[in-house]
């Protein structure tokens, strides 16, 4: 069984047992949520359609973790203007767990996996810090923002030697910085350094 979702203006095709990256939905991780706005379901070759919605027909889900997707970068330039301009976005996202499809078409569910309790802060937020780079920090006892605001750059780079060659390229020099105002929350100012930062470097 499929269902055809919306959530966040955008429409989805899921299953039970699939994970789905949607727009950041402000719940905490682990967390089950309903949603109700289902435009279609599907069962073999039986479709029931909405109109809009499909009456009755929700999709159970839980939220497995918030993050952020790669920069996008904006460059405007204008020949013979000395006009240049650049920008930068990173979106943020919430990982869902698609647990349970109901309708009148039937029901198909899967086991939900087991979630970690959140510890510390997101430290992917900062520009330059992914996944892997996370797991690092986490390892070395880095784990809120205001530890990591604390840390010598040249403790970071040493975390980073230590973890091989492909990490030792990466460049912290601003992550304290980065780390300093989203400890304050101070996003205004977060978003503004972000912005101006290619990888976590400065241009």
């Amino acid at each position: 069984m499929y269902a055809v979702i919306k959530t966040g203006g955008k429409q989805y095709k899921v299953s039970a047992g699939e994970k789905l990256k949607v727009e950041q939905i402000p719940a905490d991780v682990g967390t089950e949520i309903v949603i109700d706005q289902v435009l279609a379901v599907g069962e073999g070759e039986t479709l029931s359609v909405g109109a809009p919605l499909v009456s009755g027909a929700t999709v159970s889900a839980t939220i497995l973790a918030h993050g952020r997707h790669d920069k996008v970068r904006i460059f405007k330039m204008r020949r013979r203007k000395h006009y240049q301009k650049r920008q930068g976005h990173r979106q943020n996202f919430t990982e869902l767990f698609i647990a349970r499809i109901a309708s009148e078409l039937g029901t198909a569910s899967a086991d939900v996996p087991a979630t970690a309790p959140a510890a510390g802060d997101d430290l992917v937020r900062i520009e330059g810090i992914g996944p892997k780079i996370n797991e690092l920090m986490v390892g070395a006892g880095i784990t809120t923002f205001a530890q990591l605001a604390a840390t010598p750059v040249e403790r970071l780079r040493e975390i980073l030697a230590a973890a091989g060659p492909h990490f030792a390229t990466h460049d912290p020099a601003t992550w304290p910085e980065q780390a300093a105002l989203a400890a304050k929350g101070d996003w205004a100012a977060f978003k503004a350094l972000t912005d101006e930062l290619v990888a976590g470097k400065r241009g």
